[in-house]
């Protein structure tokens, strides 16, 4: 199975405030996120669950968190850590892994690829994108796009794969 983080970050590597999107609605970003996820299952962590700007997959969704009995939506099944979820998607060719701070921070290590969007911007946050050893990976896809009418920023489209 490869895992993938798929993240959208700005250049201080923040990626939420206040459980929402640090930042105005980019549809490129969603555009290529719904795109490269496709059928794909997905795993978040409560937070991201609970969050407006969340996403889920028609292939299968599991939620972590510490919280017992915790209720969700059809489509979501619960797990208490990240190797309980892995257990719970099953054989797959690839589960993308949505966040938030802390679910990507204990992925980072077995993640075997990064899908990442740089927002050219700073925003205000109080969730950020872990530091990783750049040199582990290689970049296979880079993309630089420029704000245009329906998306207020300058953002970078990245795709690294672990060496």
């Amino acid at each position: 199975m490869i895992i993938s983080l798929i993240a959208a970050m700005d250049l201080n590597r923040a990626i939420g405030y206040k459980n929402q999107l640090p930042w105005k609605h980019l549809p490129a970003d969603w555009d290529n996120l719904k795109k490269v996820t496709a059928g794909k299952k997905m795993i978040m962590g409560r937070r991201s669950y609970e969050s407006p700007d969340r996403l889920w997959s028609e292939a299968g969704n599991v939620v972590i968190t510490r919280q017992p009995d915790y209720q969700t939506d059809k489509g979501f099944l619960v797990a208490d850590t990240l190797e309980k979820a892995l257990q719970l998607v099953g054989d797959v060719d690839e589960i993308f892994i949505l966040g938030g701070e802390e679910i990507f921070r204990i992925s980072l290590p077995l993640a075997d690829r990064i899908y990442l969007t740089i927002v050219k911007g700073t925003f205000q946050a109080d969730a950020f994108f872990p530091e990783f050893i750049v040199s582990d990976f290689q970049i296979i896809q880079h993309d630089d796009h420029q704000a245009d009418s329906e998306n207020p920023y300058d953002y970078t489209f990245i795709i690294y794969e672990r060496k």
